[in-house]
């Protein structure tokens, strides 16, 4: 398949996920096994570039002070997949959100959730929507540097949302 030429937009995911909405595939596979499996080598390739993104995070807002953890591929709960890419730090975890519910402050999150009534994977952050997961080798995991950046600074902005300016480390100026 022939795409147009890259713009400022980036065609080749969603033009790829058209395909398969097309075919009912995912990146030319037809059974569950075989997408999953295909999930499973999409989060190897793109594993060292989240957690790239996610250690810049630490060093430029968090001052070197967070954990980052990848969780998964787990089930989901709904008899799908799904990877967390997490970054946590002193301060998230011994905040409440002063919204809503007020529970514990959540870490900020890179999510790539295969559910079981999703015709293939996608890739999310707590609060972000849904970009297709079309991650088959390393150019493509290269080619999410802006989707998971955008991630993670919406998660940065959500968490200050939930609480105020001084959960980020780097608010602290010294004096």
């Amino acid at each position: 398949m022939t795409y147009p030429s890259p713009t400022m937009i980036r065609p080749d995911a969603l033009l790829r996920h058209l395909q398969d909405l097309r075919t009912g595939t995912y990146e030319g596979r037809a059974s569950r096994k075989a997408k999953e499996a295909l999930y499973r080598r999409g989060i190897e390739l793109l594993t060292p570039v989240a957690m790239a993104i996610l250690e810049e995070a630490n060093r430029l807002f968090l001052r070197g002070t967070g954990q980052i953890e990848v969780i998964g591929p787990t089930d989901d709960g709904s008899g799908g997949l799904e990877t967390r890419f997490e970054l946590c730090w002193p301060e998230q975890q011994s905040a409440k959100s002063r919204h809503g519910s007020h529970e514990l402050l959540q870490p900020v999150c890179i999510v790539v959730n295969y559910s079981q009534n999703f015709l293939h994977p996608h890739l999310s952050g707590s609060s972000a929507g849904y970009w297709p997961f079309q991650v088959t080798s390393q150019a493509d995991a290269e080619r999410q540097q802006g989707i998971l950046s955008a991630i993670v600074e919406l998660e940065l902005h959500q968490r200050i949302f939930e609480t105020d300016w001084r959960i980020l480390p780097v608010s602290q100026q010294e004096e």
